[in-house]
C-alpha cells in the first residue's frame, strides 16, 4: 500500500497541504474522543462495565491508521478533481498516527501506570506457577521417599532446598499483594471462576447420568452476583 501511494503522490505535496492535514488530525482526535469517552461512559452507566478513564485514554490515543485508509483513498475515482489532495491528506494523517501516536503509546502506558501493572501481574502469575510447580514436586518427593534407590540424605536435602525456595516465593507473593490490591481481586475472580466451573461440571455429571433432565440454575453465580452488588452499593 505504501509503495502504491508513493507512486501516486509527491512527498513535497505533504508540506503544501500541511495545514489541511493538521485540521484533519485535530478533527480525528475530537470525533474519536466523542466516540470513545462517550460510549465508555454509556457502557459504564448502562452495562455496569468498568472501563477506566486510563483505558479509554489509551484506546483514544491508539487509533492508528494504515493500509485500509490508504486503500480507500486510492479507490477514489480519477475523475474526481480533488483526488490527489485526498491521497496526500490521508497519507499525511497515516504518517502522523504511525510516527507520533504509534511511537508514544508505550510512554502513555507508562505515564498512566498501566504498563507497570501488567508487568506486576505477569510477575505474580509466574510466581504462582512456580509455587504450584514446587508443591507438586514436593508432593512427588514425599511419595517416592521410601524408594530404596533414592538416598535419604539426597532426598532430605532437596526437600529442604525446595521448601526454602517455596517460602521465598510466598514472601514475594505477599509483597506483590501489598503493592497492588488489584492482584487480590484478580485472585478472587479466578477463584470464583474455578468454583463455578466445579459446580457446572457436577451438574453436568448428573445430567449425563440421567438423574437430571437439564442443568439447574447456578447457585454460586447468583451468590457472587449478589455479593458484588452489595460491595458496589
Amino acid at each position: 500500500m505504501f509503495l502504491l501511494i508513493g507512486d501516486q503522490m509527491r512527498f513535497a505535496d505533504l508540506g503544501t497541504n500541511l495545514g489541511v492535514i493538521s485540521i484533519t488530525v485535530v478533527a480525528m482526535f475530537v470525533t474519536r474522543a466523542l466516540a470513545i469517552f462517550g460510549l465508555g461512559w454509556l457502557s459504564n452507566w448502562l452495562g455496569n462495565s468498568e472501563i477506566s478513564l486510563s483505558d479509554q485514554t489509551v484506546i483514544w490515543w491508539g487509533g492508528l491508521r494504515g493500509s485500509v485508509s490508504i486503500a480507500l483513498a486510492l479507490s477514489v475515482p480519477h475523475v474526481l478533481p480533488d483526488r490527489p489532495e485526498i491521497i496526500v491528506i490521508v497519507f499525511g494523517v497515516v504518517l502522523f498516527t504511525l510516527l507520533v501516536q504509534g511511537l508514544t503509546t508505550k510512554a502513555l502506558l507508562e505515564k498512566l501506570g498501566l504498563l507497570s501493572n501488567q508487568e506486576l501481574r505477569q510477575q505474580y502469575l509466574e510466581a504462582i506457577a512456580q509455587r504450584v510447580a514446587l508443591n507438586r514436586v514436593l508432593k512427588y518427593l514425599s511419595e517416592v521417599s521410601g524408594d530404596r534407590k533414592i538416598e535419604p540424605e539426597f532426598s532430605n536435602h532437596l526437600v529442604s532446598q525446595l521448601q526454602e525456595k517455596l517460602n521465598l516465593l510466598q514472601a514475594e507473593i505477599n509483597q506483590m499483594y501489598d503493592r497492588s490490591p488489584e492482584l487480590r481481586q484478580m485472585t478472587i475472580d479466578k477463584l470464583e471462576g474455578d468454583l463455578q466451573a466445579i459446580e457446572a461440571d457436577t451438574y453436568a455429571e448428573f445430567v449425563r447420568a440421567g438423574q437430571l433432565n437439564e442443568l439447574p440454575v447456578s447457585v454460586l453465580r447468583q451468590y457472587f452476583q449478589d455479593r458484588n452488588e452489595k460491595i458496589v452499593s
